[in-house]
């Protein structure tokens, strides 16, 4: 329902100024941010006119430019593809002839700066003497091209007719550095898994200790999930794997990397005996002799299968590897809160003569609050194939 109020001649007059005022108020906003607005898109999208700067650019894109983009590095823009970046256009209200900056600019900004962006580089740890967590890696910082305040500085510098543009560099911190390694409350050894690689392959070997120095001295943040497929990265010869045998599609055939199951196994072992949740594990499609017990495996292969679990601890995990012999050793060290962890098995059954089973584990990890969580683990492995030599998964 609607109330009429009797309004008089001053309070009308206030009314009136009022209304003057919050309309020019708006007017000179809206105009402001129209500016803003065609000034900032014309650094995102370089489609957007540069109106009135048409002689301009062609003066300024008869030289070269030269991009300063720190550590003494400069790249130099030829004029002619300077002049590639600019495109003519006819103005959709007036008709009139301009120029604009093509897409081409924009391209060009995205390949620079995928080229000349540096990721950062966590520092690297070891559990020393005294339980002291020492560096053996020092962190590195990241470089990160800005482009949409390198965009402005380039245009600028075209407008202005310079010859050089200095672009804007990020520097990005890394997460895990010398200077935090006291907070992470890395003081005890939470667990530790191990395995035996005894009878392999020269280039089997190989692949087991060059796998291993990749997650040696690995730091896992409170709440963070551990996945071994982005820590492990590519695998070829340039990251100095060999060709081994592999399980795949149901035959062992030479692939780089042949092995690496090996560490992912030892892992598992670790991050199972250290009560830490697994969120991804598969085992092996058939026994392998190198992972004895039976039923305490984990095979990894990029893009098929991958072994994750989570750190539900309040402190960072630092994962150590280390060899002895022919014996691969992980080590988990933490903050202990408490937890303990039990295992039932593994326990092999339903075998058969042609070396199919099944066997089952259960994990009992028993919190300082009294909580008991128990997990089974099951595998079932077919019968290891007639034309396998050795499965070296």
């Amino acid at each position: 329902m609607f109330k009429l109020v009797y309004v008089g001649p001053k309070e009308f007059n206030v009314l009136v100024y009022r209304l003057i005022t919050v309309g020019v108020v708006v007017l000179i906003g809206f105009n402001l941010g129209s500016w803003f607005y065609l000034y900032t898109v014309s650094i995102f999208n370089p489609k957007v006119p540069l109106r009135n700067f048409a002689s301009i650019l062609s003066t300024s894109t008869l030289n070269d430019l030269e991009l300063d983009i720190g550590n003494n590095n400069r790249i130099t823009i030829k004029s002619a593809d300077l002049k590639g970046w600019v495109e003519p256009y006819t103005r959709a209200y007036s008709g009139k002839q301009d120029l604009r900056v093509s897409s081409k600019f924009n391209d060009y900004l995205i390949r620079l700066a995928t080229a000349n962006n540096i990721e950062p580089i966590d520092a690297r740890f070891e559990f020393g003497p005294n339980n002291k967590v020492i560096v053996f890696s020092q962190s590195v910082q990241g470089k990160k091209v800005n482009i949409a305040k390198s965009a402005t500085a380039i245009i600028d510098s075209l407008r202005e007719g310079k010859t050089s543009a200095r672009l804007t560099i990020d520097i990005i911190e890394p997460e895990i550095t010398l200077e935090k390694a006291n907070d992470f409350g890395i003081k005890t050894l939470l667990a530790k898994g191990e395995s035996n690689f005894l009878g392999s392959s020269n280039a089997r070997i190989n692949n087991i200790k060059t796998g291993s120095s990749k997650f040696n001295g690995s730091i896992l943040k409170p709440g963070e999930e551990f996945s071994f497929n982005n820590i492990l990265g590519n695998i070829d010869e340039k990251t100095g794997y060999q060709p081994e045998l592999v399980i795949k599609n149901g035959q062992t055939i030479p692939e780089y990397g042949g092995g690496l199951c090996q560490l992912s196994t030892t892992i598992f072992r670790a991050a199972i005996l250290a009560g830490l949740p697994i969120t991804e594990r598969r085992p092996h499609s058939f026994p392998v002799k190198y992972y004895s017990p039976q039923g305490f495996d984990a095979t990894i292969y990029p893009g098929v299968s991958n072994l994750k679990f989570t750190n539900d601890t309040p402190g960072h995990i630092l994962l150590q590897t280390r060899i002895e012999g022919t014996r691969l050793i992980v080590e988990l060290y933490g903050s202990d809160d408490g937890r303990k962890v039990t295992l039932d098995g593994p326990h092999q059954y339903d075998q058969k003569a042609n070396g199919a089973m099944k066997a089952y584990f259960i994990r009992t990890t028993s919190y300082a609050n009294g909580e008991k969580k128990n997990e089974r683990f099951d595998s079932n492995y077919q019968p290891p194939f007639a034309q396998a030599r050795n499965p070296l998964e």
